[in-house]
This record gives structure tokens, C-alpha cells and sequence, in this order.
């Protein structure tokens, strides 16, 4: 076959080539050249006829490749309307390559744990579209990347996992409300509306995005929660659906507002208002909207006064209060009652705190695996360490205090007794006592809140020790040393470490969910500069609620 009738596509499919024919000239061809050429055409338009795209997907552009700690972290520009990427690497330019194994094909980011530093690798990605007859269709390989392999040290490897926190919000954000998605593996448009705030702010400071990248995406988030996202009595639904706003059930009589994850996203939007502090218009609206979502909860509409004032967890405009779950301690929710009280506009009066919030098991004294507690009850003694996470990435638990000592100190002893439970547990669960951690988090069986004890199945969450980073340093950075550097290759993925594992039982969860990931980038944060404790404490509404507190506190220490 002359190259003249295929031209530079020889070696494509013939949808390439029919394209290229169709506009060549076929008046000088010899006969047997005009009849191939006619067959060909013939074929083409038949395909066309029948609607098959028989073109090639584009080839993905802007690869690049960074250098990490014992590996290289690679991003490239999004391709539309394919299903998803292949990644090869070669440690010479001639090659061979080999395939990496990309769990989550639709994503633009890859992880390439290597585990040794000091390696130069050469990366290339092409993307590939399938159809409902099971055919698939690869682009060419992309331009080559190289990537290097740094050498493991240690305060490197903490930004780099805070990066890999922050980037589930932001490079897997929602692109047209900013909010983060529910989880990797869930239908995109399912979202979940706090902590994100928090990550754009440790993503500005650590220098992952720009301060007015960082300014963009909050506005996107705030103005689609103040125009667009479905509210009741001010109030968010636990979901929302990231492109329409509207709220989607978590359960059958949960369709409505959840106070408890409205608290959660208004401790991120204080910390907004306040972050972000310039006198330029795009931060005065920031702070416009922030204030204005910030007014606009109702919260005394949530309280429930008979037989004793409590907040209420959900409402819905069908159901109502069906649900009449109350918001009692101690567990992760001392936020809703600080806000509630906080309000300038729906405040509750003080004494729910007491009555509502601090029930008749608020406090027992107990020892659990050698340490000595009084923070929470003898159903839990030793909680599940989300509790310590979910309402102080901004809401500094140095400054409440409780029977004497500060909520920080009470943390601190969560996590010693959960270490303590690890080691005592090495000979059963593989990987316990260097690796420790357990929380609410994906499990072999399916989401669950552990914990230490008879919740326990051998199943840790690198967020647990990773957020428990402010209270005790000594065990979390050796616990995220034993992960990474040993277990990075089962553990370590595209953003970040997977949401959970369980080594005994040879299971990684290979997903990501925003309310693990969500507390790890602010929470190390606050350990290394106290950055966003500092910054939500600054809130002029918040101080006046933690003196109460601390006041009462003390005067019932005082008549005890």
C-alpha cells in the first residue's frame, strides 16, 4: 500500500485514515489505489452511519512529576470525556515500561510510592474511553515526565501528607459548588459540607495553592451555600448534591437539617471570615457571606426545652422531629452547643449546656489500659478518637476545661490509652503497637465507629493517630513513619494514605472519605503552628462562651 494514500496515520486505526483520505485527491491514482480508497470511505461512512466514534480519546498534556518523599506524586491536565488514565514508568528513557497499578482511573493525580530515595523514573500517561459493548479506546502515551525520589526526613513527609489531605478538597472538590465530595467511590455529586474550609486555609499557608486561588474557591463554596444549597431554618442537610444544591437523604427520615454537620461547616466558615482578613473586595465578600451564612442559622429552633433544654440533631420539613436524636455528651459535638450559644442573631440560653449537653454521663471516672480518665463514660473508656477531632480543628481545646484539666489534656489521654491498647494487642492484630489508631472509618465489613475493646476487629484509620498529632507528637510521628515507610506501598495512594486497614486481615479499604480526610492537613497544622486554632479563636463571638463555660466549670468544681 503506497504511504501516500494513509499518510501520517499508518499505524492508527482506519478511522484515522478514512479521515485523512476523505480530503485526498483521487483523480491521479491508479486503479487499484482508487478502489482501496473507495472501500475504505465505504467503511467510514457505515461507521458513521451507525453513530460509532471510532476517533482516538486526546492525549492528556501538562504531565508533571514531583518530587516526594521516597516516591514521585504526578498531575496532568483532565481529558474530556473519557473514563479514565493509564500511567507507565521507566527508570531509563529507552525503557521497558511498566503499567502502575492506578486504583482510581478517573482521577488526574498518582502516587508512585517507590520506597528508596535517590531513583530518577520517567512517567508517561495516555487516557483511554469505553463504550457500552465493552470496546475501549487508547490515546497516545503523552510527553515523558521525569520524577525523583527524595530521601525520607521527616517534617517534609508531615507537608506532604498534609498536601495529600488537601488536595481531596481541592483537586477532588465538587467543581461547581467547591464542597467536598462524600467519598472517592460514591456518586460525585453526592457532598458533605464541612471541614473544607479549614484545608484551603493550611493550603494557602503550606503554599500548595496561591493566597487568591485559595480566595476563588471559597467564594465558589460560600456563594453556592448562600444562593444555591437547600437550607431549613438556616440550617444544612447532612448531603447535598454538589450540582443542584438540593438536599439528599442520609437516611429514610433524614432529609432535612443536621445541626450537628451545620455546626461542623460553620466552624469552617468562621474560620473563613476570619482567614481571610484583606482589604481587597474579593475577602470583603468572603467575609460578607460568611457573616451572613453565620446569621442566618436558627439554632434556638433546634432546641427542645421538655423535659430539659437539649438540642435536637435533625429536623425535616416531612418528618419533622421524628428522628428526636439528642445532642448529648460526651462525643464529637461540644461545637453545636459552643455556636448555639455563640449566636448573634438565634442564640440558646446557657443553661442547655449544662442540662443538654453535659448529661449524667458527661464524666466517669475510670481507668482504661493503665491511663486514668474522667472525660466521657465506661461504655467508651477508651473513645474512638474522632470524638478528640471533629469540633477543634478550630475550637482550641486548650482553653475549656473540664474536672481541672483542659479538653486538650483530656484528648491527650485518649490517645495514651489507645497506644497503650495497641501494644497490649500486638500478639493478636498484625501491625498493633508501631501502628495504633481507631476511629470511625471504612472496615472490612463496612463503615464503623471502633474502638478499643470489643469494637475492635483489627481495623486502624491513619487519620486517628495523624489528627492526634497536637496531643501527643511522640506516638503519632513514629506511627506515621511505621505507615509510610514500611506499609507505603499497600497504604499510600493518589491522595494520601486510604482511608483505613486492616493488616490481619490483609485488607486495605482503597477508598477516601471526606470526614476521615477532613480533620488530618489542619489538625497537623495545629500542631506545628497552631495556625487554625489561632485563627478561629479570634472569633469576637466565641471567647464571651468559653469564659461562661469555664466559669461554670469552675464554680461546680468549687461545690463539688
Amino acid at each position: 500500500m503506497p504511504s501516500c494514500l494513509i499518510g501520517e496515520r499508518c499505524s492508527g486505526p482506519f478511522s484515522a485514515t478514512i479521515l485523512k483520505l476523505r480530503f485526498f485527491p483521487l483523480t491521479n491514482l491508479n486503479c487499484p489505489a482508487k478502489t482501496f480508497c473507495l472501500v475504505l470511505l465505504a467503511f467510514g461512512i457505515a461507521g458513521a452511519a451507525g453513530g460509532q466514534d471510532n476517533q482516538l480519546p486526546a492525549v492528556p498534556s501538562g504531565l508533571q512529576a514531583s518530587s516526594r518523599q521516597l516516591g514521585v506524586a504526578l498531575q496532568w491536565e483532565p481529558v474530556t470525556g473519557v473514563s479514565g488514565y493509564d500511567v507507565e514508568r521507566t527508570t531509563t528513557l529507552k525503557g521497558p515500561y511498566q503499567t502502575l497499578n492506578n486504583k482510581f482511573e478517573q482521577l488526574t493525580v498518582f502516587n508512585d510510592f517507590i520506597g528508596v530515595g535517590g531513583t530518577n523514573c520517567y512517567y508517561r500517561v495516555r487516557s483511554f474511553k469505553g463504550d457500552d459493548k465493552g470496546r475501549v479506546q487508547r490515546s497516545n502515551w503523552s510527553n515523558l515526565a521525569e520524577g525523583h525520589a527524595a530521601e525520607l526526613e521527616t517534617n517534609q513527609l508531615l507537608t506532604e501528607v498534609q498536601q495529600a489531605g488537601f488536595a481531596y478538597f481541592y483537586e477532588f472538590g465538587h467543581p461547581v459548588s467547591g464542597l467536598a465530595r462524600l467519598s472517592i467511590r460514591r456518586d460525585p455529586d453526592i457532598c458533605a459540607s464541612g471541614m473544607g474550609l479549614f484545608n484551603l486555609g493550611v493550603g494557602i499557608k503550606r503554599g500548595f495553592i496561591s493566597r487568591q486561588e485559595g480566595v476563588n474557591r471559597t467564594l465558589l463554596e460560600l456563594k453556592f451555600l448562600s444562593r444555591q444549597a437547600e437550607r431549613f431554618h438556616g440550617a444544612f442537610p447532612h448531603l447535598i448534591n454538589g450540582q443542584t444544591g438540593k438536599a439528599l437523604p442520609f437516611g429514610k427520615y433524614d432529609d432535612g437539617a443536621d445541626i450537628v454537620e451545620t455546626a461542623f461547616l460553620m466552624e469552617g466558615v468562621l474560620f473563613a471570615r476570619e482567614y481571610f482578613s484583606q482589604s481587597n473586595a474579593d475577602e470583603a465578600q468572603i467575609r460578607s457571606l460568611a457573616d451572613g451564612l453565620w446569621r442566618s442559622v436558627e439554632w434556638d429552633w433546634f432546641l427542645k426545652t421538655d423535659p430539659y433544654p437539649v438540642l435536637i440533631w435533625h429536623w425535616s420539613p416531612k418528618w419533622g422531629w421524628k428522628i428526636n436524636l439528642h445532642v448529648t455528651g460526651f462525643n464529637e459535638c461540644q461545637i453545636v452547643y459552643l455556636l448555639a450559644m455563640a449566636s448573634p442573631t438565634h442564640p440558646i440560653k446557657p443553661d442547655a449546656y449544662w442540662t443538654g449537653w453535659e448529661g449524667p454521663d458527661y464524666g466517669v471516672d475510670r481507668v482504661a489500659y493503665g491511663i486514668h480518665m474522667s472525660l466521657g463514660n465506661s461504655n467508651a473508656p477508651a473513645p474512638p478518637l474522632f470524638m478528640a477531632h471533629y469540633s477543634y480543628l478550630g475550637l482550641d481545646p486548650h482553653e475549656l476545661w473540664f474536672r481541672g484539666k483542659t479538653y486538650f489534656d483530656h484528648f491527650r489521654d485518649f490517645c495514651l490509652a489507645q497506644v497503650r491498647y495497641a501494644w497490649g494487642k500486638s500478639d493478636i492484630y498484625k501491625g498493633y503497637g508501631p501502628l495504633w489508631g481507631i476511629t470511625a472509618s471504612a472496615g472490612p465489613e463496612g463503615y464503623r465507629a471502633f474502638q478499643p475493646g470489643e469494637h475492635d476487629n483489627g481495623t486502624l484509620a491513619p487519620t486517628a493517630a495523624l489528627s492526634s498529632m497536637p496531643y501527643v507528637p511522640d506516638q503519632s510521628l513514629p506511627c506515621l513513619i511505621e505507615m509510610y515507610q514500611n506499609n507505603g506501598s499497600q497504604l499510600w495512594g493518589p491522595l494520601g494514605f486510604y482511608d483505613s486497614f486492616n493488616l490481619t486481615r490483609k485488607w486495605v479499604s482503597k477508598t477516601y472519605l471526606c470526614i476521615d480526610q477532613g480533620p488530618i492537613a489542619p489538625m497537623i497544622e495545629n500542631y506545628r503552628t497552631g495556625m487554625c486554632w489561632k485563627t478561629f479563636m479570634k472569633c469576637p463571638e466565641i471567647q464571651p462562651v468559653i469564659k461562661l463555660i469555664n466559669a461554670g466549670e469552675a464554680a461546680r468544681a468549687k461545690a463539688e
